[in-house]
């Protein structure tokens, strides 16, 4: 029973650390871990095992378990490997993990945007069996870094989709992940996860939109009361709805994007949604192009779904048009940058064959 309660956390950004601290708050011992290479912005925390929290989760200054930079010692006999790193570094916590995780343990992307199928395709390249790799369509929680070892939880998901590999999996994984975060909510697949992700609908279009806006105000921009006007709205709903034909096309269960923002109105209006909810109103930036609403959300977000609609055969113009004009805009070809789906392990399968694969992992 107390193996799991035992819990690691890898990575040491704002979701890492929220993560951490918010599990530790409510009684799980906590294993943290970041790369030696980025130790040095955690050094507080590796000094004092101190994280000072506040927000929607609690106010506190809780004490980590463990903070370190050895990934063995911080995955050894823990049941729940929790994954919150930017999107380009999975592919290398996968190859690390593929060497070290034991039967019986499960791994948790959040959030994948495919990206478990990254982890699935190099355990099962590794010959790594009776591991469950999940992904959620967000992060659990708004927030950012305050300081050195402080984080502010601005909000909570509710809900928080879980899709699973492999899907016949689903059930168990989530009565199990439930204790850690009760907003979970099964989706069909790990696919159907990743295009209920919130991060590539509401960050690009009002990225590329504003962004002139942007770059002259290096930060003092408040994103979405300023950058979110009846125009940029339009754009973001037109992306949603080519997300959805895209669900559709699996045969898989869709909601607008609006009913996942969790603003104080229940609306189908993006732009109401955004207005809605007060905690929107708190997010400044980016600051710049190199932030990760651009350089992650568009080739790793948005890219991967274009790639996969094209080879199901459903048009996405308007998202097209974002990857492309983002690649103009950063100076560099996001449909190069992103995961292909090879990368994912899903090229060249028909979607028959990728819904069998999805739900038996082989």
């Amino acid at each position: 029973m107390y193996m799991a309660l035992k819990v690691a956390v890898l990575g040491g950004g704002n979701g890492g650390h929220a993560a951490a601290a918010d599990l530790t708050n409510r009684g799980f011992c906590v294993h943290m871990y970041e790369d030696a290479r980025f130790a040095g912005n955690l050094q507080k925390v590796f000094e004092t095992h101190e994280i000072t929290m506040a927000g929607a989760a609690g106010n506190a200054v809780v004490k980590i378990d463990m903070v370190t930079s050895d990934l063995k010692e911080a995955v050894e006999d823990v049941e729940f490997i929790f994954v919150a790193v930017p999107a380009f570094a999975h592919d290398v916590y996968a190859d690390k993990l593929s060497d070290i995780v034991k039967p019986g343990q499960t791994v948790v992307v959040l959030p994948g945007t495919f990206d478990s199928l990254i982890f699935w395709k190099k355990f099962r390249e590794k010959g790594v069996k009776d591991v469950v790799v999940a992904e959620t369509n967000t992060l659990p929680y708004a927030t950012r870094l305050q300081g050195p070892g402080s984080t502010l939880i601005m909000s909570l998901f509710n809900p928080l989709k879980l899709g699973v590999m492999p899907a016949c999996k689903t059930q168990e994984t989530l009565e199990k992940l439930r204790p850690f975060y009760p907003a979970l909510e099964a989706v069909e697949s790990v696919i159907a996860c990743g295009l209920s992700s919130l991060n590539p609908i509401i960050h690009v279009p009002g990225c590329i939109l504003n962004a002139g806006r942007i770059e002259y105000a290096k930060g003092e921009f408040f994103f979405y009361t300023e950058g979110f006007t009846p125009c940029v709205a339009r754009t973001t709903e037109a992306i949603d709805k080519e997300r959805i034909a895209l669900l559709d096309s699996f045969g898989y269960a869709s909601d607008i994007v609006a009913h996942g923002v969790g603003g104080s109105v229940v609306t189908d209006d993006i732009g109401e949604a955004i207005a809605s909810d007060p905690n929107f109103a708190k997010i400044k930036g980016p600051a710049d192009t190199g932030n990760r609403y651009y350089a992650e959300d568009i080739p790793y977000g948005l890219a991967p779904w274009a790639k996969l609609a094209h080879a199901m055969g459903v048009g996405v113009p308007v998202i097209d048009s974002m990857i492309t004009i983002g690649s103009a805009l950063l100076g560099y070809d996001c449909w190069e940058k992103g995961h292909s789906l090879q990368d994912l392990g899903i090229e060249g399968m028909t979607k028959e064959r990728l819904k069998e694969y999805l739900e038996t992992g082989c």
